[in-house]
This record gives structure tokens, sequence and C-alpha cells, in this order.
């Protein structure tokens, strides 16, 4: 175990440097920093670098690269390719029967994804790293030569825990990812503890807990959340659900797109069907569209967290209301955590959330939440025109939303009750700009992100979420000091 002040950083496949911004995150307590920073893709280290001038940067083909040209550092991170790991692409994993080898055919781009996993053994090999932070898609654990890389790592000294997260659980990550991380410790070094506890509120215990990890099968400890593993109280083991930003907290509310209805290119039919399914599941709930896979309904409320986001620019807003602002009224975006009140002066359609941090927001058939002295809701009324406020203490006593509500008792008793369902041609839709998926991942607001549009989604798209990286350096650094 080394003794010293700081630790030194090697992002392998930086990317456009979501892993270097969680590990400058968790290092900058202790004076650590990003060292050497690597990718193949020119524009990605021209990104990288603008974010970290004092980094040392090689655009470079990482598999035909020899590791000794390079500066050592105290943690490797490194992020082989997963694209050919994943069902994402809607092939069968490759396994022990290779269909193309069948074939007689050989795919340059799943060799490639496939080599980079060992790029990791030869980096290793010759710095012999202190720690080892490994980033993958859950499903590399299924590639039929896992086990023998993980044999060329015990070879090499290493130790070694697979940790299953989903990124939507390290605030304030609006996003549904899951992801598979190989944490390497060498032989003789403490085990960085590598349990993550998220809170969650238990009713049963009616107060938040540290939830912790449980595998439905307790034979297959891999997967991902919800599917393979929930989260349980550790009181009563009950199931919970951890505290979890939404996607309305990525979403610029001041832009909400084009009525459909007015668009010179109609929308295609697997479109307006989602969309149409989304009215019928949320009512006048703001939508998330995702135009993969058109034999499924890939859409959610945006009170959910965002689906894992892709390089591509996949994602679509559906708006089933119109906000106009006017001069006394200002709409902040939400992905600054906008915890405004909007006035109904300037509001013809809206919706009622609860914007409380962690970003849930309640839909309208839930009761108003506690007011309490500090600004923390927003009205997005439905209709204007077609909403009011109900007090339960009384069965008379209601109030148009542009009128001012009646007293605020101690306890929950107004609700806003709407009851105009949009058609499809009076919503608005339209794709997700970069900064909101930038939002979505969690980057620093002020991070630049460069290239074109397409450009930046497929850099964000291929990145680390910052938070979830931050809590696993962290882990790893305080074994290491």
């Amino acid at each position: 175990m080394r003794k010293g002040t700081s630790l030194s950083v090697t992002d392998q496949f930086c990317g456009a440097g979501g892993s270097s911004q969680g590990a400058a995150r968790a290092l900058a307590p202790i004076g650590g920093h990003v060292k050497l920073a690597m990718n193949h893709w020119k524009l990605a280290i021209e990104t990288h670098n603008h974010n970290f001038p004092d980094t040392l940067h090689d655009c470079t083909d990482i598999s035909a690269c020899d590791p000794r040209r390079y500066p050592s550092t105290n943690i490797l991170l490194t992020s082989p390719e997963c694209t050919n790991h994943s069902l994402a692409k809607g092939q069968k994993i490759v396994k022990k029967q290779l269909e193309l080898f069948d074939k007689g055919i050989i795919d340059p781009a799943a060799e490639r994804s496939r080599a980079t996993m060992w790029d990791v053994v030869r980096f290793a090999e010759y710095h012999q790293y202190e720690g080892i932070v490994v980033e993958n898609v859950v499903d590399a654990r299924n590639w039929v030569l896992f086990d023998s890389w993980l044999t060329a790592m015990r070879n090499l000294g290493y130790l070694h825990k697979s940790v299953y997260i989903n990124s939507k659980h390290f605030h304030p990550t609006p996003q549904s990812r899951d992801r598979m991380y190989i944490v390497f410790w060498k032989k003789g070094n403490p085990a960085p503890d590598l349990d993550y506890r998220p809170k969650a509120y238990c009713k049963c215990c009616g107060k938040d807990v540290e939830a912790f990890q449980y595998w439905k099968n307790p034979n297959i400890r891999f997967g991902k959340y919800g599917k393979q593993y929930v989260y349980k109280c550790p009181v009563d083991g009950s199931t919970v659900e951890p505290y979890y930003y939404a996607a309305f907290n990525a979403i610029d509310w001041s832009d909400i797109g084009q009525r459909i209805g007015d668009r010179n290119k109609p929308l295609s039919a697997n479109t307006l069907r989602r969309i149409e399914t989304g009215l019928k599941k949320y009512g006048n709930s703001p939508m998330i569209l995702k135009a993969e896979h058109a034999n499924s309904d890939n859409v959610r409320s945006a009170y959910h967290a965002f689906q894992t986001q892709t390089t591509r620019q996949s994602m679509g807003l559906v708006v089933p209301y119109i906000i106009e602002m006017n001069k006394t009224s200002k709409m902040k975006p939400a992905a600054e955590h906008a915890t405004s009140t909007f006035t109904g002066g300037g509001i013809n359609h809206a919706l009622f959330v609860s914007n409380y941090s962690p970003g849930y927001a309640k839909p309208l058939t839930d009761s108003l939440g506690t007011v309490t002295t500090s600004d923390h809701h927003a009205l997005l009324t439905m209709e204007a025109m077609s909403a009011f406020v109900h007090y339960y203490n009384s069965n008379t006593t209601l109030s148009k939303i542009d009128e001012a509500l009646g007293t605020i008792t101690t306890k929950d008793r107004c609700t806003l009750v709407s009851y105009k369902q949009p058609l499809i041609e009076d919503c608005h839709y339209r794709m997700l700009k970069p900064h909101e998926v930038k939002a979505a991942m969690a980057f620093e607001p002020d991070y630049v992100v460069l290239g074109n549009a397409r450009d930046q989604v497929r850099q964000l798209g291929n990145a680390v979420t910052p938070p979830a990286m931050e809590w696993l350096v962290k882990q790893l650094a305080q074994t290491l000091l």
C-alpha cells in the first residue's frame, strides 16, 4: 500500500471525459489529478483537452500503441468498446459458437470491440497500477473470454469485485443506465468498500433508510436493476425505490417544440402510435419517446428517469400543454433545477408538479406536496380554463388557478384538478437537444462538448456518467492513501 498525499489517473478510453470528471471531483480534496487521457477519436480528444488543459493527451489507436510510451499513474480508468457486447444492437451476443465463423466472415468492429478488453491487461502488465476501474455494459459479462480475462488480471497480482449499478441512483443523473464496473486492486492492499447503499424511503419504517442491493437469484449475482436485483430496507427487508432525479430535471422547458398539427412533415405512424399510447398511459404528463426499436412502445413519463442514452439522437419530447411567457413570469430550464412558481397570467395550458430534490415530480392524480417555507413548487397548468383547485376541508370551496389559493394550512388539503385530454395534433414535439443530453448524462453544466449536434450526442452517449465514477474512484482512493 502506497503512502502519499495525492493520486494520479490515466483515462485510457477517455472519450468526452465522463470518467475524468468523476475522478477529478473525487480526487480534488487530496490534490489528485487526471494525468493522461487517450482516445482514438480526434474530436473526443479535442473535447477532453478543452476541459482538461493540464492533462497529457494522445489521439491514438490504443490497441496498436505501446504502453511504454506513456507515464505511469496510480489509477487506471478504462472503458473498452462495449457496442459489440451489448444487446442494444438487436443482435445476439457472441458466445462459444460464433455465427460469423460459420459463415467464414469476420466482423472487424466485433473483433476490435473484444480486443480492447485485452488492452487493459497490456497496460496493467507494464504500469502495475495500484487500482483499476473498468466500465462496460452489463452484457459484457456474457463474453466467452470474460473469465479468462479475469484470470489474466489475477495473474498480474490483482484482486477484483464486479459492481452492477444504475446511474440514476447517483445524483443528479436523471437516466436509467445499467453498467458493470470491475474494480481491481493489488493483492496486499485493503479491499475498497463497494457496497453502494442509496437512500430510499421505507413505508414500513416511515423514514429514509440506506438500502442494500438484493439479488433475486442468489446464484446469479449480475444483471440490471429491477430485473436481476432490487434494493431493500435493512430493517424490515421490504423492497424500496431509491431516490432519483427525473428526466423532467434535464429538459429545457423554455422550448416545448412545435405543435404536431403545424408540422410540414408529418410524424411517422410509429411515432404517432407511441404518442397515443403515452397519452392513454400518462394522461396530461409530458413524455419522452425513444425512436428506436420500431416494434415496441418506448414511451415514458418525464417524471421517470431517461432511458439509456446511446450515441444516437433518438429521444423526443412530447408536451401535451402550451406554456406562453409574459413579462412577469419567467421559466428557467429544468436542467438548472428551477423551482420558480409560475402564475396563470401568461399560461394557457400547463401542469402542476412538485419539484423537491431529488427531482421527484408528482402526477396530477396525487395531492399537492406539503408547502414549506422554501419555494419548491412549480405550477405548469395543463389547461388554465379547465383546471381548478379543490380543498378537502370543504364540499364547495373551489378556485380557478388564476385566482389566489385559499389559506394554506399545516396539512395537505389542496389538489389540482384538470380534465381536458389533449388531441395528438395539439401536442408539441421535438428531439432532445445536446445540452439536454449533457444534463441527462450529469455532465457539469459548464462542460464544453465540441462538434455539431450529432457529434456531441455521440460523444455523450459513449461517456461514463460522472457521479457513478466519482463514487467508485473515491472508494478506491481511500484504500490507497
